[in-house]
């Protein structure tokens, strides 16, 4: 192996890419990517072992998402699985052994590719989550995520050869779909809701908004339940439909059981200086949002 040093921006823009950010903190997009917490579903191991190191994956899918549990083992590496490393003079690198490529394939459906992967580190230098959203896939490719193979080959720095990692997958749960709600508008933004589908481990809302698109890609959602409770984060595909539409595809964690609605909160972040740069903090040291309540939509559950 050998130890590839990154200038600090580069790796950024990098990690930005690798976690889906379009429009949203890193710093949000790191604190999201969890797994579910208390949910039981069913699951699909494997794992692939060369160079001195083995990844060994746990998958588990749940009608909206896939969610890969990897965990490194072995000595030729250093440093963190996912993310970014800090040497001895806490300054950042891209260390030997860390995750810097995802590709995933469903072996049927013609060998479909599931785009933007994301990848983070769960907090535990050896371990990581990777996200592979679903939502965009058709009915058929869907279905045949039940009956086929799903292999992804996964690339660590420093190491040739990717390791490649192949689940059968069963889907825990079923997906309940809600009525969507109106839609909402300002001057400037309409946010139809198309989708809202409520899996055993995540809720998923796909919505078109019709604006500016470079302004509503900059635009990002926070999600609460009628009892005040923050739906946690979990990854965004935003894509220009038209000159004038974006769709945007969401993805949050579970949703409790004895809530009665969701608040889908529509947000720009805050930036130091203009409209780019470092994110502008509050006491808490948590990012600056300037919500638009005309653009909140309730999404009633029951």
């Amino acid at each position: 192996m050998r130890t590839k040093t990154m200038k600090l921006s580069a790796f950024l823009f990098a990690a930005t890419v690798g976690l889906g950010g379009l429009g949203i903190p890193a710093a949000i997009h790191a604190a999201a990517v969890q797994p579910a917490a208390n949910t039981v579903l069913n699951t699909a191991k494997a794992s692939d072992s060369h160079d001195k190191l083995t990844l060994t994956g746990v998958a588990q899918f749940d009608g909206n998402y896939i969610k890969i549990n990897l965990s490194r083992e072995g000595t030729l590496y250093s440093g963190n699985l996912a993310g970014i490393t800090l040497n001895a003079k806490g300054e950042p690198y891209l260390a030997e052994g860390t995750l810097i490529g995802v590709d995933a394939t469903i072996s049927k459906s013609e060998g479909t590719p599931l785009k933007s992967p994301r990848w983070i580190s769960d907090g535990d230098a050896n371990k990581a989550v990777v996200v592979l959203q679903t939502g965009w896939l058709d009915e058929k490719q869907k279905a045949s995520l039940a009956s086929s193979e799903l292999s992804v080959n996964l690339k660590l720095n420093g190491v040739q050869d990717p390791y490649t990692l192949k689940f059968s997958l069963k889907q825990g749960g079923l997906v309940r779909n809600i009525q969507a709600p109106a839609p909402k508008a300002d001057k400037q933004f309409k946010i139809q809701t198309n989708v809202v589908a409520v899996g055993e481990a995540s809720v998923r809302i796909g919505l078109t908004v019709t604006g500016v698109p470079e302004q509503a890609q900059a635009m990002a959602y926070d999600i609460y339940d009628n009892l005040g409770n923050k739906v946690e984060f979990i990854a965004r595909e935003s894509a220009k439909v038209t000159k004038d539409t974006t769709s945007e595809d969401l993805l949050f964690e579970k949703i409790r059981p004895d809530a009665q609605y969701l608040t889908i909160r529509p947000y720009e972040a805050v930036f130091e200086n203009g409209n780019s740069g470092v994110y502008k903090l509050d006491a808490k040291g948590e990012v600056v949002k300037n919500y638009n309540k005309q653009l909140e939509i309730k999404i009633p559950l029951k």
